[in-house]
């Protein structure tokens, strides 16, 4: 039985050898997919892409550092490399070095241009923007509108709640009950109870 087992270790390790592809960090194997030497088991090797920056897709599912990036779409995700002038105006490559613009082609930006890729992986977490003075709420400086001053709280990441309703980056948040339900929960992330946010997006959850 142990010989067995060292043989098909074995024939595994040649396997990788003799037929991966490494691109950054992804081997694409005759039979399977692996990110530094993990095997990723839901990756289907016939349609896996290695794009750029990390990320690669399959028809199924894009990856980032061989993780699963939810609620993606593979058919219209795309890496787009960035390219700057110089003050001479000669155009020049971004290092690689450099984060990429990442987009999703069907996707529209928020009034920050940030991109819903960005949205979901909660890149935009930051401290608190929300001010109550004079009997008013506001966000990054603007009045946030129909918020309740009185019993406005900020609840976490770019949410804020009061009696009635709860707020994203200070808009409403539809359907999310009030400031007794609204909960943060990290990376992005918030409940009332009942539904689910992913930065001010609603989302299942299983």
């Amino acid at each position: 039985m142990k010989s067995r087992l060292f043989f098909a270790v074995a024939a595994f390790i040649i396997s990788m050898g003799c037929h991966a592809q490494t691109t950054d960090g992804y081997f694409v194997g005759k039979n399977f997919v692996s990110f530094n030497d993990s095997l990723m088991k839901d990756a289907d090797v016939s349609t896996f892409t290695v794009l750029s920056h990390g990320f690669a897709k399959d028809k199924s599912h894009v990856y980032k550092s061989g993780r699963i990036l939810e609620f993606v779409d593979p058919k219209t995700f795309s890496v787009i490399d960035s390219k700057e002038e110089n003050p001479s105006n000669n155009a020049k490559e971004i290092s690689d070095k450099q984060e990429p613009a990442v987009t999703e082609k069907t996707a529209d930006e928020d009034e920050d241009n940030n991109t819903l890729l960005d949205r979901l992986l909660g890149v935009d977490e930051v401290k608190n923007r929300y001010a109550i003075a004079d009997g008013k709420v506001t966000y990054d400086g603007k009045p946030v509108k129909h918020a309740d001053a009185a019993t406005f709280k900020y609840v976490g990441g770019e949410y804020g709640a009061d009696k009635h309703h709860a707020y994203y980056k200070g808009k409403v948040i539809s359907d999310a009950w009030g400031i007794n339900q609204f909960k943060y929960k990290g990376s992005g992330t918030a409940t009332d109870g009942v539904h689910y946010y992913s930065n001010g997006l609603p989302v299942d959850r299983d």
